[in-house]
């Protein structure tokens, strides 16, 4: 049995309770945590004293049927996975469920090993869901918190990297040579500095040494269109953070930026 399944809080709705008895004990075998509730009252009240992962509901009840309690259920859970049961073969209700947001629809009778499947992989999805709609709240987060440094001779791709990071939301500042990235240091605070190795004047490692001399705090991430073992060591030596290779890939850089970052707050989180 998947261990994940055991996590899987569901909640059945039913007013036939022959089926709750054996859709409980049968999901309850495949790892489900089950409750039950015969009437879409006793439903509304148990969602709100807890949490589930998704909902299983009849569609024929009386009193409030399920149509009435997905609606209800809908507007106040509106993440929450419904699959909707019924005995009927019209399609016009189910279809009108779907419209307002329920997941997925069963006839009965119903095979407790597909409903088990379906359940599983609603809720997959949803998490799923969940989880990227995190991510991308953390990234936006992140683009707006950073603060980046480019220094690079070519300007063309000072520009280019300054646009497309700047499309990602963060704070981009340009440099054309060292001398300049260190005055600008001495003025301004920024999170990560991008340094290119090779460059007229003081190349990227002298300026490396001098930022990590003022600026001890401070992730350099070094660029290079040259690799070779030694100017590696050379540059980790004097305390760069990450390498990365000419042509830029953005996305590489993104990351590497990210990871500088994190490193960065972690730093700055520690208890002294």
């Amino acid at each position: 049995m998947p261990p994940e399944r055991s996590k899987i809080r569901l909640l059945i709705v039913d007013d036939e309770q022959d089926f709750l008895a054996s859709a409980s004990m049968a999901l309850g075998r495949r790892g489900f945590e089950v409750e039950t509730a015969l009437d879409g009252r006793a439903a509304l009240k148990l969602l709100e004293g807890r949490s589930f992962d998704a909902a299983l509901l009849d569609l024929k009840m009386p009193g409030m049927d399920g149509i009435e309690l997905f609606q209800r259920m809908h507007d106040a859970w509106p993440d929450l996975p419904i699959i909707l049961l019924t005995g009927h073969i019209s399609m016009a209700v189910p279809l009108q469920a779907s419209r307002q947001g329920a997941v997925d629809w069963l006839t009965k009778p119903v095979e407790m090993e597909e409903l088990a499947r379906r359940i599983l992989e609603l809720v997959e999805k949803v998490q799923a869901r969940r989880r990227l709609t995190e991510l991308r709240g953390i990234a936006v987060q992140f683009a707006e918190r950073v603060k980046v440094l480019i220094v690079d001779d070519e300007t063309e791709l000072l520009d280019s990297l300054a646009t497309v990071l700047g499309r990602r939301g963060m704070t981009v500042s340009t440099c054309p040579d060292g001398y300049q990235a260190l005055e600008f240091l001495q003025q301004n605070t920024v999170d990560i500095v991008v340094l290119d190795v090779k460059m007229p004047g003081i190349d990227g490692l002298e300026t490396l040494r001098r930022i990590r001399k003022a600026h001890p705090g401070l992730d350099v991430i070094l660029l290079t269109g040259h690799p070779s073992v030694e100017t590696a060591m050379e540059g980790l030596k004097q305390g760069a953070a990450e390498y990365v290779m000419k042509p830029v890939e953005v996305e590489e850089l993104v990351t590497s930026i990210r990871r500088a970052y994190l490193r960065h707050k972690d730093k700055i989180l520690e208890p002294e």
